[in-house]
């Protein structure tokens, strides 16, 4: 009866959101494996050309640096990847490989920005490859000495994805499709490149501006980012497919107990009160809505949040618009969760 009463209210939100045009995309709403509302709100193509749907693809941002994490400790539990030496063990000419180890890299404590730069600008309709992303930032300097500080970025899982290519002998693409998304079931997901037609997919839609001054045109992304997703942003899933990739984990199908467990635990102080960061996964303890893991993820015309809590719930959110269309839903629901 209880989750009833939380489905009602968050079909209610939703409507209220999606009437005054704050939300659009997919909720997913499970309680101890069962779920308890998969819902869909607004248009995957507008002007109101193609309803979203509960299985559209959606960009989920970086929500995608769980996947490249559980990637990385796969090939750590076969001892071809060490989390604490230099990578250079592994590729010499990867950026900074003699000072930074790969829980650095996991943690975001290896002292790496965001690549969102001018070169970033100017190469995005050519990015389909590891090494097309990796040119962006070879002769970046480090922002502070490794393992001083938090600081969260894109660049550090880039370069998990090269080690991936290194050590695994297959593209970071081949890898994540064959050793993550069939093993878990997940057939709506892939880091699809943009210029080619993809099944039932949502654009995203930003009222932001990248290019010049902000001036509240609705937009769509599809000319702002890259070709083709990296290892840290803009793989394309479902809300179903992220919830049988967090199955298949809690089943150990993609990890074993002990190493699923050293990622979802704390390695790093976060950058804000309240939250910290495992290997690739969030974990947040705001003191009120009880522990939950998870990762977010925030682009120009999208926003996404996929979070398990210690409650036994698991909310899985995608939007194609910006934020917060995703994190007020997952607000509403964190708060009917403890009421």
């Amino acid at each position: 009866m209880i989750d009833d009463e939380i489905a009602k209210k968050v079909q209610s939100f939703l409507d209220e959101q999606e009437s005054a045009d704050k939300f659009s995309g997919t909720v997913l709403i499970v309680h101890n494996n069962q779920p308890i509302l998969t819902t869909a709100r607004g248009y995957a193509i507008r002007p109101e050309i193609l309803r979203n749907k509960p299985d559209t693809k959606f960009n989920i941002a970086s929500v995608t640096k769980m996947f490249t994490a559980i990637a990385v400790m796969q090939i750590v539990s076969k001892a071809k990847l060490d989390l604490h030496v230099p990578i250079s063990l592994y590729d010499a000419n990867l950026p900074h490989a003699d000072q930074i180890t790969i829980h650095q890299l996991l943690t975001h404590t290896a002292g790496f920005d965001r690549y969102w730069n001018d070169a970033y600008r100017a190469a995005r309709s050519d990015l389909r490859t590891i090494n097309d992303y990796l040119k962006l930032f070879a002769n970046t300097p480090l922002e502070f000495p490794p393992g001083t500080r938090h600081h969260y970025g894109n660049t550090g899982y880039v370069i998990l994805g090269a080690l991936i290519e290194k050590v695994s002998g297959l593209s970071y693409y081949e890898y994540m499709k064959r050793e993550v998304f069939e093993l878990a079931g997940m057939h709506d997901t892939d880091f699809y490149e943009m210029d080619l037609p993809i099944a039932n997919c949502a654009i995203g839609y930003t009222r932001e501006n990248w290019f010049s001054p902000d001036d509240g045109q609705l937009r769509s992304n599809q000319y702002i980012y890259g070709v083709k997703g990296s290892p840290s942003e803009h793989c394309f899933s479902t809300v179903q497919d992220i919830f049988l990739f967090f199955q298949a984990l809690q089943n150990q199908q993609l990890l074993d107990s002990h190493l699923k467990e050293l990622c979802f635990i704390s390695h790093a102080a976060g950058e804000q009160a309240g939250v910290s960061y495992g290997y690739g996964f969030h974990i947040i303890d705001d003191g009120k809505h009880g522990r939950l893991i998870g990762h977010g993820g925030r682009a120009m015309g999208g926003d996404a949040f996929a979070v398990m809590y210690d409650l036994g719930y698991t909310v899985i959110i995608l939007s194609n618009y910006d934020r917060p269309s995703a994190r007020a839903v997952l607000n509403r629901i964190a708060d009917l969760l403890i009421s």
